[in-house]
């Protein structure tokens, strides 16, 4: 008896798996113009030096502001170095955080970093003439960063700064 259930469960299953056949399609269809325009740019990039792919991909936010103070004189110094800020012509791929932490009694500590590198540090005072003096002073030396920044890249870009590393 257990032959035959067994005999019976195997022509079962034979019988459904011929019947679940899938059917492929044969027919070449076009392709779409944007995959064609992604394939060819692909092609280009693959020809490309990678200098050039660097310079190219550079799709990066210049500039930008943080302002991560929490006290009115921190506040009044992020606005008037905001309001005092241009950026030197040739910087890009910087952005500017503003933070502040509070200090003793009423002073807080400033510290402004360029891509997280401490530039400026200062500890304030609630008074107004000293937080436009302060203001203008980290205008001053987040603009000489930046621009002596630049020129330092550009020197160890050079072919005869760059190596392999071994002295």
């Amino acid at each position: 008896m257990k032959i035959l259930y067994f005999i019976f469960y195997c022509s079962m299953v034979v019988n459904t798996t011929a019947n679940d056949t899938i059917k492929t399609s044969t027919q070449k269809r076009d392709v779409p113009k944007a995959l064609k325009s992604f394939i060819e740019k692909l092609e280009q990039i693959k020809k490309m030096d990678h200098k050039q792919i660097n310079h190219e991909l550079d799709v990066e936010i210049d500039g930008l502001l943080v302002d991560e103070t929490k006290t009115k004189s921190g506040r009044d110094f992020y606005e008037l170095f905001y309001n005092n800020w241009t950026a030197p012509e040739n910087a890009k791929n910087y952005s500017i955080t503003i933070k502040e932490l509070p200090f003793r009694l009423r002073t807080t500590q400033i510290k402004i970093f360029i891509n997280e590198n401490l530039v400026y540090f200062t500890i304030l005072q609630p008074r107004y003439e000293l937080v436009e003096a302060y203001s203008k002073d980290a205008v001053k030396k987040v603009k000489r960063y930046l621009i002596n920044y630049d020129q330092i890249q550009q020197l160890m870009s050079g072919e005869d700064q760059a190596g392999n590393g071994i002295y």
